[in-house]
Protein backbone atom coordinates (compact mmCIF):
# COMPACT_ATOMS: atom_id res chain seq x y z
CA UNK A 1 0.00 0.00 0.00
CA UNK A 2 2.84 2.30 0.60
CA UNK A 3 3.94 2.31 -3.15
CA UNK A 4 -0.15 2.76 -4.00
CA UNK A 5 0.37 6.04 -1.88
CA UNK A 6 2.99 7.26 -3.04
CA UNK A 7 2.71 6.72 -6.73
CA UNK A 8 -0.26 8.69 -6.14
CA UNK A 9 1.76 11.48 -4.52
CA UNK A 10 4.06 11.19 -7.68
CA UNK A 11 0.67 12.10 -10.00
CA UNK A 12 -0.72 15.32 -8.09
CA UNK A 13 2.98 16.45 -7.82
CA UNK A 14 2.67 16.34 -11.71
CA UNK A 15 -0.38 17.92 -11.77
CA UNK A 16 0.00 20.91 -9.83
CA UNK A 17 3.13 22.44 -8.76
CA UNK A 18 2.08 23.16 -4.84
CA UNK A 19 2.50 19.69 -3.91
CA UNK A 20 6.11 18.78 -2.28
CA UNK A 21 7.28 15.47 -1.79
CA UNK A 22 9.45 15.81 1.56
CA UNK A 23 11.13 12.56 3.60
CA UNK A 24 13.82 12.42 6.35
CA UNK A 25 16.41 10.35 4.89
CA UNK A 26 14.12 7.65 4.00
CA UNK A 27 12.23 7.47 0.77
CA UNK A 28 11.40 4.37 -1.60
CA UNK A 29 11.83 4.65 -5.66
CA UNK A 30 8.79 6.56 -6.10
CA UNK A 31 10.47 9.56 -3.97
CA UNK A 32 13.43 8.43 -5.74
CA UNK A 33 11.53 9.57 -8.85
CA UNK A 34 10.63 12.28 -7.58
CA UNK A 35 13.40 13.20 -6.47
CA UNK A 36 15.22 12.80 -10.07
CA UNK A 37 12.57 14.08 -11.96
CA UNK A 38 11.15 16.96 -10.24
CA UNK A 39 14.09 18.35 -7.41
CA UNK A 40 11.77 21.81 -7.27
CA UNK A 41 9.24 19.83 -5.71
CA UNK A 42 11.37 17.60 -3.49
CA UNK A 43 13.15 17.58 0.10
CA UNK A 44 15.15 15.66 2.26
CA UNK A 45 15.57 16.50 5.47
CA UNK A 46 18.07 13.49 6.42
CA UNK A 47 17.64 12.22 10.13
CA UNK A 48 15.65 15.62 11.45
CA UNK A 49 12.26 14.77 11.50
CA UNK A 50 11.51 17.08 13.94
CA UNK A 51 12.89 19.58 11.62
CA UNK A 52 10.96 18.07 8.96
CA UNK A 53 7.76 18.58 10.65
CA UNK A 54 8.16 22.04 11.60
CA UNK A 55 9.51 23.46 8.08
CA UNK A 56 6.33 21.77 6.56
CA UNK A 57 3.95 23.63 8.79
CA UNK A 58 5.86 26.70 7.27
CA UNK A 59 5.71 25.29 3.87
CA UNK A 60 1.89 24.76 4.24
CA UNK A 61 1.34 28.59 5.69
CA UNK A 62 2.80 29.77 2.72
CA UNK A 63 0.69 28.03 0.42
CA UNK A 64 2.35 24.55 -0.39
CA UNK A 65 1.00 21.45 0.53
CA UNK A 66 3.23 18.66 1.84
CA UNK A 67 3.26 15.18 1.53
CA UNK A 68 6.17 13.77 4.45
CA UNK A 69 7.16 10.33 4.02
CA UNK A 70 9.23 8.57 6.65
CA UNK A 71 8.99 5.90 9.04
CA UNK A 72 5.58 6.07 11.58
CA UNK A 73 7.64 5.51 14.64
CA UNK A 74 10.27 8.49 13.97
CA UNK A 75 7.36 11.00 12.59
CA UNK A 76 4.36 10.10 14.82
CA UNK A 77 6.56 9.93 17.84
CA UNK A 78 9.93 11.94 17.60
CA UNK A 79 7.90 14.51 15.78
CA UNK A 80 4.91 14.22 18.41
CA UNK A 81 5.45 17.93 19.75
CA UNK A 82 6.01 19.93 16.49
CA UNK A 83 2.73 17.90 15.31
CA UNK A 84 0.62 19.13 18.05
CA UNK A 85 2.06 22.28 18.48
CA UNK A 86 2.82 23.82 14.53
CA UNK A 87 0.62 21.44 12.76
CA UNK A 88 -2.07 20.17 14.10
CA UNK A 89 -3.75 22.94 16.73
CA UNK A 90 -3.33 25.63 14.07
CA UNK A 91 -4.46 23.21 11.37
CA UNK A 92 -2.04 23.65 8.77
CA UNK A 93 -2.02 22.21 5.47
CA UNK A 94 0.39 18.78 5.90
CA UNK A 95 -0.08 15.10 4.84
CA UNK A 96 1.53 12.65 6.44
CA UNK A 97 2.56 9.22 5.00
CA UNK A 98 3.98 7.18 7.71
CA UNK A 99 5.85 4.27 6.29
CA UNK A 100 6.67 0.78 7.74
CA UNK A 101 3.79 0.86 10.48
CA UNK A 102 2.51 -2.15 12.47
CA UNK A 103 4.91 -5.19 12.75
CA UNK A 104 5.86 -4.74 9.08
CA UNK A 105 9.71 -4.20 9.95
CA UNK A 106 9.90 -7.12 12.36
CA UNK A 107 13.47 -8.16 11.96
CA UNK A 108 14.55 -4.47 12.83
CA UNK A 109 12.87 -4.41 16.25
CA UNK A 110 10.26 -2.87 18.59
CA UNK A 111 12.41 0.54 17.66
CA UNK A 112 11.13 0.68 14.22
CA UNK A 113 7.68 -0.84 14.75
CA UNK A 114 5.12 2.05 14.67
CA UNK A 115 1.95 0.35 16.76
CA UNK A 116 1.32 3.44 19.49
CA UNK A 117 1.41 5.98 17.01
CA UNK A 118 -3.36 5.45 16.51
CA UNK A 119 -3.39 6.23 20.27
CA UNK A 120 -1.18 9.25 20.28
CA UNK A 121 -1.96 10.82 17.10
CA UNK A 122 -6.03 10.61 17.75
CA UNK A 123 -5.95 12.76 20.52
CA UNK A 124 -4.58 15.77 18.30
CA UNK A 125 -7.08 18.33 17.71
CA UNK A 126 -7.88 18.54 13.89
CA UNK A 127 -5.88 15.25 12.38
CA UNK A 128 -7.61 13.12 10.99
CA UNK A 129 -5.86 9.55 11.01
CA UNK A 130 -6.51 6.67 8.54
CA UNK A 131 -5.84 3.32 8.37
CA UNK A 132 -5.79 1.60 5.36
CA UNK A 133 -5.91 -2.08 4.69
CA UNK A 134 -5.44 -2.36 1.13
CA UNK A 135 -3.36 -0.83 -2.12
CA UNK A 136 -6.29 1.00 -3.41
CA UNK A 137 -7.95 2.26 -0.01
CA UNK A 138 -4.40 4.19 0.54
CA UNK A 139 -4.65 5.25 -3.42
CA UNK A 140 -8.12 6.68 -2.54
CA UNK A 141 -6.92 7.65 1.18
CA UNK A 142 -3.82 10.14 -0.11
CA UNK A 143 -5.79 11.47 -3.02
CA UNK A 144 -8.70 12.06 -0.50
CA UNK A 145 -5.80 13.45 1.70
CA UNK A 146 -5.04 15.75 -0.97
CA UNK A 147 -8.54 17.32 -1.30
CA UNK A 148 -9.02 17.76 2.43
CA UNK A 149 -7.98 21.27 3.93
CA UNK A 150 -5.91 20.14 7.06
CA UNK A 151 -3.47 17.74 8.37
CA UNK A 152 -3.86 13.86 7.21
CA UNK A 153 -2.51 11.00 8.48
CA UNK A 154 -2.31 7.87 6.65
CA UNK A 155 -0.86 4.67 8.53
CA UNK A 156 0.78 2.76 5.46
CA UNK A 157 2.56 -1.00 6.08
CA UNK A 158 4.61 -2.53 3.46
CA UNK A 159 3.60 -4.02 -0.31
CA UNK A 160 1.35 -5.98 -2.03
CA UNK A 161 -1.30 -6.39 0.88
CA UNK A 162 -4.21 -8.36 -0.73
CA UNK A 163 -6.59 -6.00 -2.50
CA UNK A 164 -10.13 -6.56 -1.10
CA UNK A 165 -11.46 -3.61 -3.00
CA UNK A 166 -12.80 -2.65 -6.75
CA UNK A 167 -11.71 0.38 -8.85
CA UNK A 168 -15.06 1.94 -7.86
CA UNK A 169 -14.04 2.03 -4.36
CA UNK A 170 -14.10 5.80 -2.89
CA UNK A 171 -12.79 7.01 0.67
CA UNK A 172 -15.52 8.48 2.88
CA UNK A 173 -14.16 10.15 6.52
CA UNK A 174 -15.42 8.13 9.32
CA UNK A 175 -16.94 5.08 7.08
CA UNK A 176 -16.24 1.49 7.87
CA UNK A 177 -17.16 -1.38 5.46
CA UNK A 178 -18.51 -4.99 6.06
CA UNK A 179 -16.29 -6.93 4.33
CA UNK A 180 -17.78 -10.03 4.95
CA UNK A 181 -21.51 -10.95 6.81
CA UNK A 182 -22.10 -12.86 9.57
CA UNK A 183 -24.80 -13.17 12.60
CA UNK A 184 -22.40 -14.75 15.01
CA UNK A 185 -19.72 -12.61 15.73
CA UNK A 186 -18.34 -9.35 14.81
CA UNK A 187 -14.75 -8.62 14.60
CA UNK A 188 -13.65 -5.19 13.41
CA UNK A 189 -10.26 -4.95 12.15
CA UNK A 190 -8.00 -1.78 11.14
CA UNK A 191 -4.83 -2.34 8.64
CA UNK A 192 -4.11 -5.30 6.77
CA UNK A 193 -4.72 -7.74 9.54
CA UNK A 194 -8.41 -7.37 8.55
CA UNK A 195 -6.89 -10.55 5.99
CA UNK A 196 -6.33 -12.65 9.22
CA UNK A 197 -9.63 -12.04 10.20
CA UNK A 198 -11.47 -13.03 6.53
CA UNK A 199 -9.26 -16.13 6.60
CA UNK A 200 -10.67 -17.06 10.16
CA UNK A 201 -13.88 -16.29 8.90
CA UNK A 202 -13.87 -18.74 6.02
CA UNK A 203 -12.54 -21.80 7.77
CA UNK A 204 -15.53 -20.85 10.96
CA UNK A 205 -17.79 -21.39 8.29
CA UNK A 206 -16.92 -25.09 7.69
CA UNK A 207 -17.87 -25.41 11.24
CA UNK A 208 -21.23 -23.41 11.31
CA UNK A 209 -19.58 -20.23 12.65
CA UNK A 210 -21.06 -17.16 10.63
CA UNK A 211 -18.25 -14.22 11.27
CA UNK A 212 -18.82 -10.80 10.79
CA UNK A 213 -15.89 -9.00 9.57
CA UNK A 214 -15.47 -5.15 9.05
CA UNK A 215 -12.47 -3.36 8.33
CA UNK A 216 -12.49 0.31 10.00
CA UNK A 217 -9.96 2.32 8.69
CA UNK A 218 -10.47 5.36 10.87
CA UNK A 219 -11.14 5.42 14.84
CA UNK A 220 -11.47 9.37 15.47
CA UNK A 221 -13.89 9.76 13.82
CA UNK A 222 -15.15 6.06 13.94
CA UNK A 223 -18.16 4.92 12.30
CA UNK A 224 -20.07 4.48 15.21
CA UNK A 225 -23.51 3.14 13.71
CA UNK A 226 -21.74 0.33 12.20
CA UNK A 227 -20.41 -0.62 15.47
CA UNK A 228 -23.80 0.31 16.79
CA UNK A 229 -25.61 -2.35 14.32
CA UNK A 230 -22.64 -5.27 14.63
CA UNK A 231 -22.90 -5.03 18.62
CA UNK A 232 -27.00 -5.38 18.73
CA UNK A 233 -27.21 -7.92 15.50
CA UNK A 234 -24.03 -9.92 16.78
CA UNK A 235 -23.81 -9.64 20.32
CA UNK A 236 -20.30 -10.28 20.11
CA UNK A 237 -17.41 -7.95 19.49
CA UNK A 238 -13.44 -8.79 18.94
CA UNK A 239 -11.09 -5.40 17.94
CA UNK A 240 -7.75 -6.79 15.80
CA UNK A 241 -4.79 -4.49 15.39
CA UNK A 242 -1.25 -4.37 14.65
CA UNK A 243 -1.07 -1.73 17.74
CA UNK A 244 -1.38 -1.63 21.45
CA UNK A 245 -4.68 -2.28 22.53
CA UNK A 246 -4.39 0.71 24.68
CA UNK A 247 -5.73 3.83 22.85
CA UNK A 248 -6.26 2.09 19.29
CA UNK A 249 -8.58 0.38 17.67
CA UNK A 250 -10.40 -1.68 20.48
CA UNK A 251 -10.22 1.54 23.08
CA UNK A 252 -12.39 3.47 20.17
CA UNK A 253 -14.67 0.67 19.92
CA UNK A 254 -15.12 0.37 23.90
CA UNK A 255 -15.71 3.98 23.91
CA UNK A 256 -18.18 3.65 21.50
CA UNK A 257 -20.06 1.04 23.26
CA UNK A 258 -19.73 2.16 26.64
CA UNK A 259 -21.45 5.88 25.53
CA UNK A 260 -24.46 4.19 23.82
CA UNK A 261 -25.01 2.00 26.58
CA UNK A 262 -24.80 -1.29 24.87
CA UNK A 263 -23.52 -4.78 26.55
CA UNK A 264 -21.81 -6.94 24.45
CA UNK A 265 -19.23 -9.65 25.09
CA UNK A 266 -16.22 -7.99 24.27
CA UNK A 267 -12.52 -8.76 23.34
CA UNK A 268 -9.43 -6.71 22.57
CA UNK A 269 -7.15 -8.47 20.22
CA UNK A 270 -3.82 -6.66 19.85
CA UNK A 271 -0.38 -5.87 21.65
CA UNK A 272 -0.32 -5.41 25.82
CA UNK A 273 2.92 -3.58 25.41
CA UNK A 274 5.34 -3.82 22.55
CA UNK A 275 5.83 -6.64 19.91
CA UNK A 276 7.21 -9.49 20.80
CA UNK A 277 10.10 -11.63 18.71
CA UNK A 278 11.72 -11.47 15.47
CA UNK A 279 10.57 -12.54 11.79
CA UNK A 280 8.35 -11.41 8.64
CA UNK A 281 4.73 -10.14 8.91
CA UNK A 282 3.46 -13.64 9.68
CA UNK A 283 5.42 -14.80 11.89
CA UNK A 284 5.01 -11.51 13.97
CA UNK A 285 0.97 -12.01 13.91
CA UNK A 286 1.40 -15.95 14.89
CA UNK A 287 4.63 -14.79 17.84
CA UNK A 288 2.21 -11.98 19.12
CA UNK A 289 -1.04 -13.76 18.66
CA UNK A 290 -2.82 -11.93 15.59
CA UNK A 291 -2.89 -14.88 13.35
CA UNK A 292 -6.38 -16.22 11.72
CA UNK A 293 -5.72 -18.93 14.22
CA UNK A 294 -5.67 -16.93 17.16
CA UNK A 295 -8.77 -15.58 15.86
CA UNK A 296 -10.71 -18.51 15.57
CA UNK A 297 -9.64 -18.96 19.20
CA UNK A 298 -11.11 -16.16 20.38
CA UNK A 299 -14.15 -16.88 18.61
CA UNK A 300 -14.63 -20.21 20.10
CA UNK A 301 -14.49 -18.70 23.25
CA UNK A 302 -17.10 -16.08 23.22
CA UNK A 303 -19.22 -18.18 21.84
CA UNK A 304 -18.38 -21.39 24.45
CA UNK A 305 -17.56 -23.56 21.85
Amino acid sequence: MRNSSTKTVLQLLREDSNVIAITADNGNEIYEQIRREHPKQYIDFGIAECNMVAASAGLAAAGKIPFLYAVTNFMSMRAYEFLRNLVCEPNYNVKLLGRSASMVTGTYGMTHQGTEDVALLRTLPNLLTITPATPIQAREATLFAYRHNGPVYIRLEAANEPELYGEDYQFVVGRGHVLRDGRDVTVIAMGSVVNEALRAAEKLEHAGIRLRVVNMPMVNPIDRDLITAAAKETGRIITLEEHSIHGGLGSAVAEVLAERGIAVSFCRMGLDGCAKGCGNREAMREINGLASENVIEKVRELLGR
